[in-house]
């Protein structure tokens, strides 16, 4: 590292870009000319945005760079203060997986789609489960697993807030056995789609889905935070 007054997120990236391994916390705070508690504040900083990871005895080490845990930081306090936040997100969400479904989808191999099959499987063994189960994991590893080749790391980070979203929200329990079977009967429609490389079908499918789910959700949300 060139002794210059650089940001610490300057010098972490700067490492990451050269594969340079981090040394002690103190001689990085040395070497930036900061003390080891002001560093120490700044590194909290790069952890919560998933830059670093901190461990006891093994130390700290560099971790691929993905824009997931700055989203959610984010996407955290906006909740807290704007109701609309996952209706937003949502409605983003909904444009997002329809605009690039033509790329991800003739990525998908067909032991991929034998797993999407299988999340179909076992998502309605969950809804027929007495008392009900909801599939939220199911849900999220079904539309995940659609896009799990795209080229565009700041697509997919968007896509896993709104999953990490939907399965820390309480939206699920307004959801009734009827609804929810239709839901997974539309996600079997995408996998047989998949399976015969229909795509333009399993296009339609996925939006005929996402349609379904925002027209139920939008009351509820509305009568969620009146």
């Amino acid at each position: 590292m060139e002794k210059t007054k650089v940001s610490l997120l300057d010098y972490l990236a700067e490492a990451a870009e050269k594969h340079l391994p981090l040394p002690s916390i103190p001689e990085i705070g040395k070497q930036l000319g900061i003390s080891t508690s002001t560093l120490r504040e700044q590194l909290e900083v790069a952890r919560q945005l998933g830059v670093v990871e901190i461990r006891p005895k093994t130390g700290m080490s560099l971790r691929e760079f993905s824009l997931t845990p700055t989203l959610l930081l984010g996407l955290d306090y906006s909740q807290k203060v704007d109701p609309l936040t996952f209706e937003q997100l949502s409605d983003l969400r909904k444009n997002l997986e329809s605009a690039y479904w033509s790329e991800a989808a003739p990525l998908l191999s067909r032991e991929e789609i034998t797993q999407l099959e299988l999340l179909v499987t076992q998502a309605n063994q969950k809804i027929s489960h007495t008392p009900i189960q909801v599939p939220k994991e199911e849900h999220r590893s079904f539309h995940l697993g659609i896009f799990q080749h795209l080229n565009n790391h700041f697509v997919f980070s968007i896509l896993e807030s709104y999953w990490a979203l939907y399965q820390s929200s309480d939206l699920n329990i307004y959801m009734d056995q009827a609804y929810l079977e239709l839901v997974w009967n539309y996600h079997q429609k995408i996998v047989d789609a998949l399976k015969g490389r229909d795509f333009a079908r399993g296009h339609e499918a996925l939006l005929n889905h996402m349609d379904l789910v925002k027209q139920i959700k939008k009351p509820e949300l509305k009568q969620r935070f009146e």
